[in-house]
């Protein structure tokens, strides 16, 4: 991973509307492509800020604890077959990439993966596998996805959820 791993990613508009978050640089598979822009721990009693930005889409929970994440990385967008994940690991969260990309791309993550509730909205993807709707947990994907997805997921996720993984 480069000293400034911001520097290998840049904001621009997305095709799927809004801005999103683009790689500088080619990349392959399975490479590392930065640490997480995580900000200061939050907890679900601590009031968000807004006048500072802080909104709930900007929030990732880990575990049952509630992490700000700050930009670049909070304009990741949702693509239902994206090209890199997020792998969380002790004290940190990395952008991994989940296939080779392209220099210009934009980066992609699927918002279901280590996802087990929340809000669904219009999918504007526009990949061949589009399911046209975000969804609102890992569990409501089709089970092709789900296999393929399996080895991303969080150690704590598949603790918290081992029976409905198993089931």
């Amino acid at each position: 991973m480069p000293q400034d791993a911001t520097a290998s990613v840049a904001l621009g508009p997305s095709k799927t509307g809004g801005t999103g978050v683009f790689t500088s640089k080619r990349l392959s598979r399975d490479e590392v492509i930065r640490e997480m822009g995580v900000g200061r721990r939050i907890t679900r009693e601590e009031p968000l800020r807004p006048e500072e930005g802080e909104r709930p889409e900007h929030c990732t929970v880990v575990d049952g604890r509630v992490f700000l994440v700050t930009s670049p990385d909070r304009y990741l967008n949702h693509s239902c077959d994206p090209n890199s994940w997020l792998r969380f690991e002790e004290n940190r969260i990395v952008l991994v990439a989940r296939r080779d990309v392209e220099a210009g791309e934009e980066l992609t993550i699927d918002y279901l993966i280590n996802n087990a509730g929340g809000d669904s909205w219009e999918c504007h993807c526009g990949t061949t596998r589009c399911r046209g709707l975000t969804g609102v947990s890992f569990f409501d994907l089709p089970e092709p996805i789900r296999t393929e997805y399996r080895a991303l997921l969080a150690p704590w996720f598949v603790e918290r959820y081992r029976a409905e993984l198993e089931g």
